[in-house]
């Protein structure tokens, strides 16, 4: 088991610890995944034109389908995100008109500013970095962590999929949605420093932050 999914799962046993029913990546069919056809012209037509600004290539617009979430805390979507979703591309995917909506937004805007070293550190490699779908999507990337011109394409991919996830929780009724970064702070504590030594974290603390970090399913 890599570093990610200790952490993660270690995240589920701090969620049922505080007295939620949690599930495992929730199928599709119990589920609901993001898709750019659910949401409103206008907001469908941002999410494109961010990934044009991302360099994406235009013919492949129609493959922009993010998989599933990565866990359900009761009626909760949850959204685990580790390094590799904090760098400079997902400052770009988060400059949308419904930012102000997304209770997450001013700190991850503010972790994807100042914590993409650690992005780096973790995600310069291999998979990570491009793959065959990511590098036809955004065409092609640079060698291994070297940021400019063209970057990764697998950072660019994570971060236009998280856009589409945000927008998809703010406009469809089927889902309500909270993200936790492992750079957050629950309590005094930090969730990576809690979750790489698997601690569990205070259940009332986890609660009034999820709580706090949930979009509801319909936007006003």
């Amino acid at each position: 088991m890599g570093k990610r999914e200790i952490r993660a799962r270690s995240f589920k046993k701090s969620l049922e610890a505080a007295g939620y029913s949690v599930g495992w990546k929730p199928r599709k069919a119990v589920v609901p995944w993001a898709i750019i056809e659910a949401l409103p012209a206008s907001a469908a037509d941002t999410l494109l034109a961010i990934f044009r600004d991302l360099g994406g290539v235009p013919t492949h617009e129609a493959a922009l389908a993010p998989s599933g979430w990565d866990m359900q805390a009761d009626q909760i979507l949850i959204e685990f995100d580790e390094d590799l979703h904090f760098n400079r591309y997902r400052t770009i995917s988060l400059a949308t008109p419904w930012a102000s909506d997304l209770p997450w937004s001013i700190s991850y805007d503010t972790y994807s500013t100042g914590m993409e070293g650690m992005c780096l550190k973790a995600g310069s490699h291999g998979g990570k970095w491009a793959s065959p779908s990511s590098d036809r999507m955004f065409g092609s990337s640079d060698e291994e962590g070297v940021l400019d011109p063209q970057g990764s394409s697998r950072w660019k991919q994570r971060a236009i999929y998280d856009a589409i996830k945000d927008a998809y929780a703010l406009y469809s009724p089927e889902v309500s949605l909270a993200r936790v970064s492992i750079h957050d702070q629950i309590g005094d504590v930090n969730v990576n420093q809690a979750m790489k030594k698997e601690i569990l974290l205070e259940p009332e603390a986890l609660r009034a932050f999820l709580s706090a970090r949930t979009i509801p399913g319909v936007r006003p």
